[in-house]
């Protein structure tokens, strides 16, 4: 019966306010109850220790006082006589006296722990001790040849006597208060296992109880939340929602994970379909990507086809030829250059070619743009030898340079220069080919500059810009990391720059 309302006490506990208070309350409550008995534990055993050890110590320290006291005087009145016949030194007989004095100091006087008869006999006995030393220092201040002296000796004899029954009464006394203490502590000795049973079983019960009503509101919803992020994590968003009665801080956290886990399998859910979106739009891209550059290469074919290279070559060889029998020197170099532009042109399908070969077919076009502009128009190109066998796009530079001269140097009535430095670089581990084109033509007002800036980061084209962007376009489309910038000051000229990655 006592066990079934225990249970539904409990019970009401836990399912009630337990249920509905914080962890802080939770875990403070569980540490009082922890704390309560960890002081209870202390308290019994402190109690135990003085039962046990403290009071037993101090009856057992009386008699044993007592003890030494009947000891040393014994020691003392035998020492005396032998001193009296010869037999010790007086020195001896000091240190057994000493050893007495010690004894009587050393008796307990307090009256709340040996009772009043005890306190009576002890003072007796020290005050009879007092005389006793007096008529000691009397009896050695007395010359042997005196007739007082062996009165003296005699009367000390008595009076050791007295003081030997003394110490026996107070042995005596003493002894029986012992016996009369363990009679009185007996009981509580003989019941105090029990006692301590019985609190431990409390203790016990208290804490289980605790235990158990901890795990439900706080081990069993980790446990549980644990669970399903387990699942979670294994991708099964399909896990049934976690369902706890707590009303607490643990309550919020899983209807909180509840509500994620629903808001991740809807995005997750959302993911998908978009991926898939994705990707067929990807597929289509693609798709018209391949026609747009199928079409590309058909007009270029096209284009190509319109002439006739083998009937275009020859007929620049029969022109060469004559201005060689002319002796019309510039008029030759002029041909040849042309000649070898247009089979570059015409003969190259590669998307890359040696910068050596492009850089080649560059000096052959400013050739031709030198012998139109006369002295107007100064080239150099700075790149080592080494650089030659670097791969680059196929026209790529001839155009920029081109923009060089119809945009920039053309409008300039003294004309310019126009400088290509080529040179490597390191972008972390990358090792990189760097283009640098520049020219000291009429450069580009900033709104404009601005604008082309603009016009290739949206990828638009206007008729002005084309050939920069169709430069820009090839670039992103053959190497992913490839850099490309253009920076003008009106009427100082303009630089043209790109990097991509070297390859040979």
């Amino acid at each position: 019966m006592g066990k079934t309302a225990g249970g539904h006490f409990w019970s009401r506990i836990i399912t009630g306010g337990w249920s509905r208070r914080s962890l802080k309350e939770k875990i403070s409550a569980m540490l009082l109850i922890v704390f309560s008995i960890i002081l209870m534990t202390v308290l019994l055993d402190f109690w135990t220790i003085k039962i046990s050890l403290w009071d037993f110590r101090y009856s057992l320290q009386s008699n044993e006082l007592v003890g030494t006291l009947v000891e040393a005087v014994e020691k003392e009145s035998e020492g005396f006589s032998d001193y009296t016949k010869g037999d010790v030194s007086i020195a001896d007989l000091k240190k057994l006296m000493a050893n007495a004095d010690k004894a009587v100091s050393s008796l307990q006087t307090d009256y709340y722990r040996i009772g009043e008869e005890r306190l009576a006999w002890t003072e007796k006995t020290m005050r009879a001790f007092k005389i006793y030393r007096q008529e000691c220092a009397v009896f050695f201040g007395t010359d042997p040849q005196d007739p007082e002296y062996i009165t003296r000796e005699y009367t000390l004899f008595q009076m050791q006597d007295y003081l030997k029954n003394y110490g026996s009464t107070l042995m005596s006394l003493t002894s029986r208060a012992v016996n009369d203490f363990y009679k009185q502590r007996f009981p509580f000795l003989f019941f105090f296992p029990a006692v301590i049973l019985v609190a431990a079983l409390v203790m016990i019960m208290i804490v289980a109880k605790t235990s158990r009503a901890m795990k439900k509101t706080l081990v069993e919803p980790i446990e549980k939340l644990a669970d399903a992020s387990r699942k979670i994590a294994s991708n099964d968003l399909k896990v049934e929602d976690v369902v706890v009665e707590n009303k607490d801080e643990i309550g919020d956290l899983v209807h909180a994970f509840n509500k994620m886990k629903a808001a991740t399998a809807e995005y997750i859910r959302t993911l998908e379909e978009n991926r898939i979106a994705l990707d067929r739009l990807h597929a289509e891209e693609l798709e018209k990507i391949d026609a747009e550059n199928r079409l590309v290469r058909m007009r270029y074919q096209v284009l190509r086809n319109q002439i006739n290279p083998h009937f275009l070559f020859n007929t620049l060889c029969v022109i060469s030829g004559m201005a060689k029998l002319e002796d019309a020197a510039s008029t030759d170099r002029m041909i040849n250059a042309l000649s070898s532009l247009l089979r570059y042109i015409l003969r190259t399908e590669e998307n890359e070619i040696t910068l050596e070969q492009e850089l080649s077919m560059i000096k052959d076009y400013m050739y031709l743009q030198e012998m139109r502009f006369g002295d107007r128009i100064k080239f150099e190109i700075d790149c080592d030898e080494e650089l030659g066998k670097m791969y680059v796009p196929t026209f790529v530079i001839q155009p920029i340079v081109e923009n060089s001269i119809i945009h920039g140097l053309s409008k300039k009535e003294e004309g310019g220069r126009i400088r290509i430095h080529v040179f490597t670089s390191l972008n972390g581990e990358e090792k990189r080919l760097n283009v640098v084109v520049s020219d000291t033509g009429v450069g580009i007002e900033k709104d404009r500059l601005e604008q082309i800036r603009k016009n290739l980061v949206e990828e638009e084209k206007d008729r002005s810009t084309i050939g920069i962007s169709n430069i820009f376009g090839r670039l992103k489309l053959l190497y992913d990391s490839a850099d490309f910038d253009i920076d003008s000051i009106e009427g100082e000229g303009t630089v043209v720059r790109f990097s991509i990655p070297c390859s040979k």
